[in-house]
């Protein structure tokens, strides 16, 4: 059977570089922004605040590095085991990946706009937002083939349930040679 390749990949190769680039991708951002983002002994959280969304955002710039290695701890968890599925050939895994990574995307985008004041040099914010847009842009490019893929996998598991429940149901028969028999004879009687 021949696979179809998009950009020169199949959907399997494409999957793999999908889970190697998102290891890549999120060790090269917790490195970047290491030094962009507070620590987490914020001491100007101001308790005082009159609105429940000035408090919600002091308290994500404030603790925004330890939500991003965490964030970015179990998606490299979950890109490991992205490629345990593809060499496991489980869909379960290709599915939870591509819900863990727009769930990641989001939550790292809302921590961007939240903390991008702190930062006062414009050539960093602007290589910071350069830096998510490039890598969320990649991610919607490599989402199509873990897509194509755990529909690939899913299909064929689903198929190989038929055809062994077919073979167990023909098995369970026992008449194989009066059925035999019947087409034989009726073979005889239409060549005379």
């Amino acid at each position: 059977m021949k696979q179809k390749r998009w950009c020169g990949m199949t959907a399997k190769t494409g999957t793999v570089l999908s889970g190697v680039f998102t290891i890549i991708a999120t060790y090269m951002y917790l490195i970047f922004e290491h030094k962009h983002m507070r620590s987490s002994d914020c001491t100007e959280i101001n308790l005082s605040a009159k609105s429940v969304n000035i408090l919600i955002s002091q308290f994500i710039a404030c603790w925004s590095w330890n939500i991003v290695l965490f964030l970015s701890c179990i998606t490299f968890i979950i890109s490991c085991l992205l490629l345990y599925s593809v060499y496991a050939q489980k869909h379960r895994g290709l599915v939870l990946y591509l819900i863990w990574i727009f769930f990641y995307e989001a939550i790292n985008i809302v921590v961007q706009i939240l903390t991008n004041n702190n930062t006062n040099i414009g050539e960093v914010k602007v290589m910071r937002w350069f830096g998510l847009v490039s890598r969320i842009s990649l991610h919607c490019f490599w989402m199509f083939f873990v897509m194509t893929y755990a529909q690939i996998i899913y299909k064929s598991k689903s198929q190989g349930n038929i055809i062994s429940y077919n073979i167990r149901t023909s098995m369970g028969n026992r008449d194989f040679p009066r059925r035999k028999s019947k087409i034989i004879s009726l073979s005889r009687h239409y060549n005379e």
